[in-house]
């Protein structure tokens, strides 16, 4: 009964691409901008001096080596990604030292201009925001890969999480005193980014909000504290009103703001929920401390530890998180959470992160969930095209069906994800006992 189950859903996903194909189309492009939150690998991997995502164990969850990620995985740009059926796109610094037939082709998915440690100032000596945005104009200027309606057509992400607020707090040894007065220049570096990319023709945004400073990580911490709580107040409000002046400001514009601070806090809150475990003790830092993942001593001997239980880990590093913690925050932009009687959203604009890609009329490709143990298997992709499917199929004899199609296209090929560069087959997870997260998602 089980194989037969999973013969149909895979059915179904086959029929889904004739019968969905012409309702909707994924989004054109994806362009990133921001800090280390987003960054897929524009630090120069040859420089010791910031090459930290570069190094191992950088990578360990996926690939499983050191792919230019704050992270053990896959963060926040992947997912965002995977969501809009595209590829994280290639990262600047990397399109720059290959040129190539190969690589140009990439940047008709888009390009990720985003830098660690970047900011509205330079902070921390690294690009800026405001010189990003500089580098896209450049880019697109100099390619004949994107007119006017596939720019319209593309999404944009912009993460600038705080390193500002950081750089002023280590300057001054963590006293907030006069960070409030930070706050405006930085909103209004982000609003300014927004209008000239649209101004370039872009017209699809998702902004972060900033992280969470309360829930830093430190030995013997047992919860997010309050000293950070009005700036961080300032900085969303602002954030908010700008955008809502954008909105009445710039025609067709489309934007929504992902609370990232109110996912962390959630995640913080019931930790449990998600499956983790010492949330302010990172996977990837020396012993006993939070620091140094990453580096060695003169003769190349690791000065950190990497901790044997990633997967229970929110926190790798002593300011990223692992995959399993992106997983877990996109997992709230895409699905909310449950409080008494209501669903609470982690996205302003839209109920949820689906809701909006489909009002842009984009296909939305998204984990599903709750799946019925019957089906035996969760696909991971084309959900947005099952349901109508199941409809079409509601008089149809099943036995005939599969035979009919099985005779027509064959059911042992294998079933991937052609945009992904690492083809990488479509993850198959028997249904099993697992925490409240999971249990409506795969994590991969």
């Amino acid at each position: 009964m089980d194989a037969m189950f999973s013969r149909l859903l895979f059915l179904m996903t086959i029929l889904s691409l004739f019968a969905g194909r012409g309702i909707a189309d994924k989004a054109r492009a994806f362009f990133v901008f921001g800090d280390s939150y987003a960054d897929t690998g524009n630090r120069n991997p040859y420089n010791q001096c910031v090459n930290e995502s570069w190094r191992r164990p950088y990578g360990l969850t996926w690939p499983g080596y050191p792919a230019g990620r704050y992270s053990s995985g896959k963060i926040q740009t992947d997912f965002w990604g995977d969501i809009l059926g595209l590829s994280s796109p290639i990262a600047y610094e990397l399109l720059r030292s290959h040129d190539c037939k190969a690589t140009a082709k990439k940047i008709r998915r888009g390009v990720n201009f985003a830098v660690g440690g970047s900011g509205i100032f330079q902070a921390y000596g690294f690009i800026t925001l405001a010189q990003q945005v500089k580098q896209f104009k450049k880019l697109i200027g100099q390619s004949h890969e994107f007119d006017s309606h596939k720019l319209s057509q593309s999404v944009v992400l912009i993460s600038l999480v705080g390193n500002d607020y950081l750089a002023f707090l280590d300057s001054r040894n963590g006293s907030i005193e006069g960070v409030t007065d930070l706050v405006k220049p930085v909103v209004s570096g982000i609003i300014d980014a927004v209008k000239e990319l649209y101004e370039s023709g872009l017209r699809n945004f998702v902004v972060s909000n900033i992280a969470h400073f309360g829930c830093g990580r430190q030995i013997g911490k047992t919860s997010c504290d309050s000293n950070y709580d009005d700036f961080l107040a300032l900085h969303t409000r602002l954030l908010r009103e700008g955008i809502e002046s954008l909105k009445s400001d710039l025609r067709e514009l489309s934007i929504i703001i992902s609370d990232l601070m109110s996912a962390v806090n959630n995640i913080f809150s019931s930790p449990t929920q998600f499956g983790f475990v010492d949330l302010f003790v990172p996977c990837c830092a020396e012993k006993g401390g939070i620091e140094r993942c990453g580096e060695v001593d003169e003769v190349g001997g690791a000065l950190f530890e990497v901790c044997s239980n990633v997967e229970e880990k929110f926190q790798w590093d002593m300011y990223h998180p692992t995959q399993q913690g992106w997983n877990a925050i996109m997992w709230l932009y895409r699905n909310g959470a449950k409080e008494e009687n209501k669903t609470i959203s982690f996205i302003e604009g839209a109920p949820k992160v689906i809701d909006w890609v489909e009002s842009l009329g984009f296909v939305a490709y998204n984990i599903p969930t709750r799946i019925s143990p019957k089906l035996g298997m969760i696909y991971k992709k084309y959900d947005q095209t099952l349901q109508e499917t199941k409809r079409l199929l509601d008089d149809v004899n099943v036995d005939i069906l599969a035979e009919t199609l099985d005779g027509f296209v064959g059911l042992h090929a294998p079933f991937g994800n052609p945009e992904h560069d690492d083809d990488e087959l479509v993850n198959i997870k028997p249904i099993q006992q697992v925490s409240p997260m999971e249990e409506e998602d795969v994590s991969y």
